[in-house]
């Protein structure tokens, strides 16, 4: 075929690159444990590297830059660390001492409810179907809960890897210039074409998900927080930290983190978790129709339901790690998809098409 022989190594290489990659990603889910600081190094990078290169583009040195980034980074988190998380702590500490009093009146309006449903007189077919849903209500109630509590847990065992991985992304970064020459310089001269377009294409897809994201979520907690502060729930800045927190993880994030305002506001009534609710679901519409599109767009390429199946995908092979990668990982996925599509049929040359003989 003509043109068959110039698509052919390309190919090639691009499935060798593929082969690399599919690799690299079967280690670190293998050994997740002991990778992690080094993940967490390479992600905080990945978000200082540009403000870094901006500083030495400014004159700095590289060293002073990377300090001048870390500082402000550090700016940040302490005083998130002074004013926020102090409180938020001592909410959390609070409403562990009023949860036991939360669920027992939440007993008790289920009760109220249970009983006044069994009094009320209707068809026995609509009863068994209101059954049947308040049934599938208290499975998804309880597997939500498990759910929230198993985030929780699943934290704790990333604080060593929190308090590494600032020492580990500085080494990177201040090494950054010398390990992208060395990686150009072992990789063959004919494949630099196709690593660039591939790297420039995946690096468009992490940071339009990955910054969007974290800013979505921010915002998130902020109105959050805010609203509950508005209609009167107690503790709304541990909520607005809560909601902030679990709303990275998609899907499943706003409905963990809508159940501890639900809770906390059955302690004013029925009517006050209701309003939680409604709100929340206002929020959450907002930050679907808003939000994302605004600050995130199109970045990932992904289908919804696609979405759904890379984060059932990551619960399953890595918890709540893998709910959090998954779809980054997707949309990675669904990058080099088409890359290896562009470079196995569309560089084909189409054969042409003869007409056919007139006739005498």
């Amino acid at each position: 075929m003509p043109g068959g022989g110039h698509a052919g190594p390309r190919a090639l290489r691009f499935a060798y690159l593929v082969a690399v990659l599919f690799i690299l990603g079967l280690l670190v889910v293998l050994a997740w444990n002991v990778l992690l600081p080094f993940v967490l190094a390479a992600l905080i990078t990945y978000l200082l590297a540009p403000l870094v290169d901006r500083g030495e583009r400014a004159g700095l040195p590289r060293v002073l830059a990377i300090l001048v980034a870390y500082m402000a980074l550090a700016g940040v988190v302490l005083g998130a660390a002074l004013y926020i998380l102090p409180q938020a702590v001592r909410q959390a500490t609070e409403v562990t001492g009023v949860l036991p009093e939360l669920v027992r009146q939440a007993e008790m309006g289920w009760n109220h409810l249970l009983k006044a449903f069994h009094e009320a007189p209707m068809p026995l077919s609509m009863r068994r179907a209101l059954t049947d849903s308040v049934r599938g209500g208290e499975t998804l109630l309880t597997r939500n809960l498990r759910a929230s509590v198993g985030m929780i847990i699943g934290l704790v065992p990333g604080l060593i890897a929190v308090v590494i991985s600032p020492v580990l992304a500085f080494y990177l970064l201040k090494d950054l210039r010398r390990i992208q020459g060395r990686f150009w310089h072992l990789l063959p001269y004919s494949w630099h074409r196709v690593v660039y377009r591939l790297g420039r294409d995946l690096d468009r897809v992490l940071s339009g998900y990955v910054r969007g994201q974290l800013l979505v979520a921010l915002l998130v907690g902020v109105l959050a927080g805010v609203y509950c502060a508005a209609i009167g729930v107690p503790f709304s800045l541990f909520i607005g930290v809560v909601v902030g927190l679990t709303d990275v993880v998609p899907y499943v994030g706003p409905i963990v983190g809508a159940l501890p305002a639900v809770l906390l506001a059955l302690s004013h009534g029925f009517y006050s978790a209701l309003w939680v609710v409604g709100g929340f679901a206002l929020i959450h519409q907002l930050e679907g129709a808003v939000l994302a599109p605004k600050i995130i767009g199109d970045a990932v390429e992904l289908h919804p339901l696609l979405v759904v199946l890379a984060i059932l995908v990551g619960a399953e092979t890595a918890g709540i790690p893998g709910m959090l990668a998954a779809v980054p990982v997707g949309a990675s996925l669904n990058v080099l998809a088409r890359h290896l599509y562009r470079l196995l049929v569309a560089s084909r040359p189409r054969p042409k098409l003869h007409a056919p003989p007139s006739g005498p």
